[in-house]
């Protein structure tokens, strides 16, 4: 009966005992098969993302959403510049950005939803759920995608650069340790290593950390593994994995700085988040599906003003870099890039706990994200905060929807049920929202 059908084979028993059942919903053989070629007409976009965290509360209104007509405590210090989209206006310590802000957009609208909120940001921004200690443990986007995209053992799935373990317990997840990332530790100069790959394997590598003999340090320790045959036997595959990429003369090759041209890195920035942000570009190109640059420090408490003189022009040299990188590799269309943290800041302040100029206390309500490629929509803001920066007055989203979008421009279904190590099936977003159509 089927055998005109070209696409038969591709239906399993359950699909057809659905369509067995359909008659009593109104669904027919027709509708059925007209619905699975939609949805397989449906190409994600996206094929990896870099996720740039800001830990701690990036200050969106001396960042993103300046509010020069407002004065202190609530205005910033600062003074916005004007961008190459009309209407725009950012920081002026953020020049580059500001020249290309056709190739991203910024959400102003987005936030936890309370207003004072501490750090365990990362516990729900980085994985699109409310987790706490009473909820499942859930793991991070990186994560998710690892197992999703586990086809290709050769190549890692899920990278992290540095204090990822610092992100929030993200690394205690029921996806257990198979997923999780290969740990880089960036460098700051072209004369260090930059980036050491530390596997999951819990094995100690320390001494590839000595810069005078990298390559013949790596080697030796590799043939001394080799040598434990009951070790490495006795891994599953996700471990094995990992020594299968030590040897990858592609992998070393993208994250060592001495390889990476001069005014490339100089363009970046010879510095971690430079170096950081240069090696995720090159993961990217080399097949990596996702990234994940943390950049502690966030948290603006004492001295706001001077110290985002101090960390937006870097922001600023690494992100318009990594833009303009991926954009002439060809690579921009596929791969998002995020950039946010945990929380926004509220009013300017003196902190009895700190010395020196006020800094700004955590807020909840609002902040500031940042998308990029991988099919989302460029050179535009979404949603508004009032005079303040402190409330969102068009457009809120949540956490949730910001996850869900991301998945949904991956190609992976939010609404799938991943189980836990007790076989309890769990979805990987577990409350429903919206997406955030306008920016896709």
């Amino acid at each position: 009966m089927f055998q005109g059908c070209k696409n038969y084979r591709q239906f399993d028993r359950r699909d057809f005992l659905r369509v067995g059942g359909a008659g009593l919903f109104g669904l027919s053989f027709a509708d059925f098969f007209r619905a699975r070629a939609q949805a397989a007409e449906h190409t994600p976009q996206a094929r990896s993302m870099i996720l740039i965290w800001l830990a701690g509360g990036p200050p969106h209104q001396d960042m993103f959403d300046m509010k020069p007509d407002t004065p202190l405590p609530y205005g910033s210090e600062l003074r916005p510049t004007r961008t190459n989209v009309p209407g725009i206006e950012f920081c002026e310590l953020m020049p580059r950005l500001a020249n290309m802000a056709d190739k991203f957009t910024i959400l102003r609208s987005v936030g936890i939803g309370t207003e004072r909120w501490e750090h365990s940001g990362g516990l729900y921004w980085l994985t699109g759920n409310p987790r706490n200690a009473t909820t499942v443990k859930f793991p991070m986007y990186g994560s998710v995608l690892s197992k999703e995209r586990a086809e290709r053992p050769s190549i890692p799935n899920f990278v992290a650069f540095g204090t990822y373990r610092d992100s929030g317990d993200l690394h205690n997840n029921y996806l257990g340790p198979a997923y999780d990332p290969m740990i880089f530790q960036p460098g700051d100069s072209r004369d260090e290593v930059g980036a050491m790959l530390v596997p999951p394997a819990h094995l100690d590598l320390s001494g590839l950390q000595r810069r005078e003999n990298l390559l013949q340090s790596l080697d030796t320790q590799i043939r001394g593994l080799d040598a434990q045959g009951n070790l490495i036997a006795g891994m599953d595959r996700f471990q094995q994995s990992a020594f299968d990429m030590l040897r990858s003369q592609r992998l070393r090759q993208a994250v060592d700085p001495r390889l990476f041209p001069t005014r490339l890195h100089d363009r970046y920035g010879r510095n971690a988040q430079g170096t950081s942000a240069l090696a995720a570009c090159r993961l990217v190109e080399a097949g990596v599906p996702f990234v994940f640059v943390p950049w502690n420090g966030w948290d603006y408490h004492g001295s706001v003003t001077n110290a985002c003189r101090n960390s937006l022009p870097v922001l600023d040299a690494m992100l318009s870099s990594l833009f303009q990188d991926l954009h002439d590799r060809g690579l921009l269309d596929s791969t998002i890039v995020t950039v946010l943290g945990e929380m926004g800041r509220n009013r300017i302040y003196q902190d009895s706990a700190y010395s020196g100029p006020p800094g700004r206390d955590h807020w909840g309500t609002t902040q500031f994200v940042l998308v990029a490629g991988g099919g989302f929509r460029s050179g535009m803001v979404l949603g508004a905060t009032d005079r303040t920066s402190l409330r969102v007055t068009d457009k809120y989203y949540s956490p949730i929807s910001y996850g869900r979008t991301l998945y949904h421009l991956l190609g992976i279904d939010p609404e799938k049920e991943l189980f836990t190590p007790n076989g309890r099936p769990v979805k990987i977003i577990s409350e429903d929202a919206p997406l955030i159509r306008e920016i896709i």
